[in-house]
């Protein structure tokens, strides 16, 4: 199984194209995706960084998730991500215009508050109000569940990006439109 490098590159792209900066939390990915975010060519133009929040002490301090939310919905559910989400947008760094959060399964735990299959997967993104959050199950290994992760994430970013972003284009005085 490989990176999809070709949507990789394409996101990217895009994000240089609108002047959009890229700020990420990641659980499950614990960095992983943070490390193919640095790969691709563009990102020094648009990729801030990521909050690596794998336990969930590091969720509530960090990014404020309350604790009573990880206990009753359980650290990989989409009430948790989108707490995560809502984290990354009280951070104090205005030029973030995109916000990604991801939480999941990639093997099996010992919690006995887990009720979820492994492979299950959530991440969310945020540009300015909109938000959107995606639920997905992946099948293999640790590394083959962060691999699918990425790459869903990849594409589904490329499709749900380009229509909130087109919704909020504004035409200039001089006719180009802008983000």
């Amino acid at each position: 199984m490989q990176i999809a490098e070709e949507a990789l590159a394409a996101c990217g792209k895009f994000f240089k194209e609108h002047g959009l900066k890229l700020l990420c939390a990641e659980s499950m990915t614990a960095g992983y995706l943070s490390t193919l975010w640095s790969l691709e060519f563009h990102s020094g133009d648009y990729y801030l960084g990521s909050l690596v929040c794998y336990d969930n002490h590091c969720k509530t301090k960090l990014l404020g998730v309350p604790e009573h939310t990880i206990e009753k919905y359980c650290a990989e559910s989409a009430v948790v991500t989108l707490c995560m989400l809502d984290g990354l947008s009280r951070q104090d760094i205005p030029e973030a215009t995109v916000l990604l959060a991801t939480t999941g399964l990639a093997f099996k735990t010992k919690n006995p508050t887990q009720k979820r299959n492994v492979g299950t997967v959530y991440y969310a993104f945020q540009y300015k109000q909109e938000k959107r959050i995606y639920k997905k199950q992946f099948s293999g290994n640790a590394s083959a569940v962060l691999i699918q992760t990425c790459n869903s994430i990849f594409h589904d970013l490329l499709t749900w990006l380009p229509e909130v972003a087109h919704a909020d284009e504004e035409q200039t005085d001089d006719g180009r439109k802008t983000i």
